[in-house]
């Protein structure tokens, strides 16, 4: 296996695992956000303590995995030819973590949530999200 090919497995094992990571902790997250969002849709003024502490340290763990994720994705190695896309997906997966990291900021420990705050972080995961999804279908059709 020549050197290039050396680091081109590499790199698509470092994609797979934030692929994988990534995906274990939305999937983890996801139900809470679900209660929460619906909870905000409902109006309901009070949640919980305990389930709101629990959701806001699960948003907390989970903003700080995905920062982990996001130092790894940093210091990947790309092939030459793929470098630009690789820069692109470094770009949109910190924009992803800023948007968690303002959900969390939009949920105060006096269990009030800064609604628009948390609707804005919200759309900005998700454009991330789109983002990152464009990012690694250009790596894909890159790599053939």
């Amino acid at each position: 296996m020549s050197k290039e090919q050396q680091k081109i497995l590499r790199y698509s094992q470092a994609i797979n695992t934030l692929i994988t990571n990534t995906q274990t902790i939305q999937n983890k997250l996801n139900p809470l956000f679900e209660t929460l969002k619906q909870h905000l849709k409902d109006n309901q003024a009070d949640m919980a303590a305990a389930a709101y502490q629990k959701t806001l340290q699960a948003f907390i763990d989970g903003t700080n995995d995905y920062r982990n994720e996001l130092a790894k994705l940093t210091k990947a190695v790309a092939p030459a030819r793929l470098l630009g896309s690789h820069h692109s997906l470094v770009t949109a997966y910190r924009d992803y973590v800023a948007g968690c990291q303002q959900m969390v900021d939009s949920m105060h420990d006096d269990q009030t949530i800064d609604i628009d705050q948390f609707m804005l972080a919200e759309k900005q995961q998700d454009a991330a999200n789109m983002q990152i999804t464009r990012c690694l279908r250009k790596l894909c059709v890159n790599y053939d």
